[in-house]
C-alpha cells in the first residue's frame, strides 16, 4: 500500500470522509476503480449526475423535487432501504465555489437522550419498496440512517426520537467540503456520516457533480 492510500484509509477511519484531488483527465469510474467495484443501484444509472434543479420540474420522491436550489438538509443516502449502500463517492464535473457538502458525524447525534429512544424508535419508508414496507431502526448494526422525508416514524416513540434528531441537526456545526475544482473527489461512509447541500445561487447553477456508490473499498 502506497504511503497516499494509507493515509486516505486512515482518514475515512478517522472522520468518517476523506476528500482529495484527481487526475481531471480520468472519468469518474476510473477513478472509483481504485477503490472497488462501484455498486449498482436498481432503477438508477451507474453514474448519477448531480446538478442544480428547480423543485417546479422535479418528481416529488427526489430532493430536487422537495427542495429545488434551497439547502438540502442532512440525510443518508438510500435511508429507506434496508441496508443501504456503505460508501458515496462524489466527483466534481464542473465546480461552483461557494457550494458546500456539509457533514456531521452520527457520533455527535449520540446524546443520552437519542441513545435511550433508539432501541424503541421504528421507522418506515415513506413508500412500499416492491409492495413492502419493512420496519427500520435509526441504528442498528453500525447502520446509523436518517432521512427527514423519505422515512416516518411508525410509533409514537419514533415521532419523539425524530423530533430530538431534527433539532440537534440544526444545533451542531456541521463540516463543510467544497469540490472547487475539476477532479475533486469526496468519499463519505453512509453508514456513519450524515450529508447536506447548500444553497444555489444564480453563479452556481453550472454546478456538476458525479456519484456513484460502493458497498465495500479498498486502498
Amino acid at each position: 500500500m502506497r504511503d497516499s492510500e494509507l493515509s486516505l484509509e486512515l482518514e475515512l477511519k478517522r472522520k468518517g470522509y476523506v476528500s482529495f484531488s484527481s487526475n481531471p483527465e480520468k472519468s469518474i469510474l476510473e477513478v472509483a476503480s481504485d477503490f472497488g467495484e462501484v455498486y449498482k443501484v436498481p432503477t438508477m444509472p451507474l453514474v448519477q449526475t448531480l446538478t442544480p434543479r428547480f423543485r417546479e420540474n422535479e418528481q416529488e420522491n427526489t430532493y430536487s423535487g422537495n427542495y429545488g436550489l434551497n439547502e438540502f438538509p442532512f440525510h443518508t443516502d438510500l435511508a429507506h432501504w434496508y441496508v443501504p449502500p456503505r460508501y458515496l463517492f462524489l466527483r466534481c464535473e464542473f465546480p461552483a465555489v461557494d457550494v458546500a457538502t456539509k457533514l456531521i458525524d452520527c457520533q455527535d447525534i449520540m446524546n443520552d437522550e437519542v441513545i435511550d429512544l433508539l432501541a424503541r424508535a421504528h421507522f418506515r419508508p415513506r413508500k412500499r419498496l416492491d409492495g413492502k414496507s419493512n420496519i427500520l431502526k435509526i441504528f442498528n448494526e453500525n447502520i446509523f440512517r436518517w432521512d427527514s422525508i423519505f422515512i416516518k416514524p411508525a410509533n409514537k416513540i419514533g415521532e419523539r426520537l425524530k423530533i430530538c434528531i431534527v433539532e440537534l441537526l440544526h444545533s451542531i456545526q456541521s463540516q463543510e467540503v467544497f469540490l472547487t475544482s475539476k477532479g475533486d473527489c469526496l468519499l463519505i461512509d453512509n453508514w456513519r456520516m450524515l450529508h447536506g447541500r447548500g444553497c444555489i445561487d444564480s453563479n452556481s447553477m453550472n454546478r456538476k457533480i458525479e456519484r456513484v456508490y460502493f458497498n465495500e473499498v479498498k486502498f
